[in-house]
C-alpha cells in the first residue's frame, strides 16, 4: 500500500511517500524499520521515538507535527507467507479485535507465557490496545510483525 502526504515538522512542510519500509521524503528514500523493542530503524540507525497526537519526540527533542493530504494508494505489497494462509482459530489464538496496524509484537515463539500477559499491541483508530494471552502456555506462532496491517479477526498469536 502507497501512502502519499505532506507532514508539517515544526512549521516546515515534507512531501512524504510511505511504500513497504520505504519512506521517501523530499524525494530522498529511507528504509524504516520498528525493532520489536519499539526502536525506530533509519537506514539502520536506531532512533527513540515517541509520537501523541500533534507532537514528536525523536532521541528526546520534541517536535510539533501536523499530517495532510493522506493518500492511500491501493497498490497492495504481495501477502507475507503468514497472510496468504488462513489460520484455524483455537482456544490459545490471539486473534485481531479490528482492523488496524501492529505496532509491537512482545513474544517469540518457544516464549513461556500466562493468561493475562501482553502479546502484541494493535493500533486502531489512533489507540493502541495490548492484546493477552487467553491461557497459559508456549507460544507456539507469531503471525505478525510490527508494521503489518491486520482485518478483524486475523490469528495473530498462537499458544498452545
Amino acid at each position: 500500500m502507497k501512502r502519499e502526504f505532506t507532514l508539517i515538522l515544526d512549521g516546515a512542510e515534507y512531501p512524504v511517500v510511505a511504500e513497504g519500509n520505504t519512506v521517501t521524503v523530499n524525494g530522498r528514500p529511507f528504509t524504516v524499520e520498528v525493532t520489536p523493542e519499539g526502536a525506530v530503524l533509519v537506514d539502520g540507525i536506531a532512533y527513540s521515538v515517541a509520537l501523541e497526537e500533534e507532537r514528536a519526540t525523536v532521541e528526546g527533542r520534541p517536535y510539533t507535527m501536523k499530517v495532510s493530504g493522506l493518500r492511500v494508494t491501493a497498490a497492495a505489497p504481495p501477502p507475507t507467507p503468514s497472510a496468504a494462509a488462513p489460520v484455524a482459530a483455537s482456544a490459545g489464538t490471539v486473534l485481531a479485535i479490528m482492523p488496524g496496524k501492529i505496532t509491537r509484537v512482545l513474544v517469540q515463539v518457544g516464549q513461556t507465557v500466562r493468561a493475562g500477559d501482553p502479546v502484541c499491541v494493535l493500533e486502531a483508530m489512533k489507540m493502541e490496545n495490548e492484546l493477552h494471552a487467553k491461557q497459559d502456555g508456549v507460544v507456539k506462532a507469531v503471525h505478525v510483525r510490527p508494521g503489518d496491517d491486520v482485518e478483524k479477526d486475523r490469528v495473530l498469536i498462537e499458544i498452545g
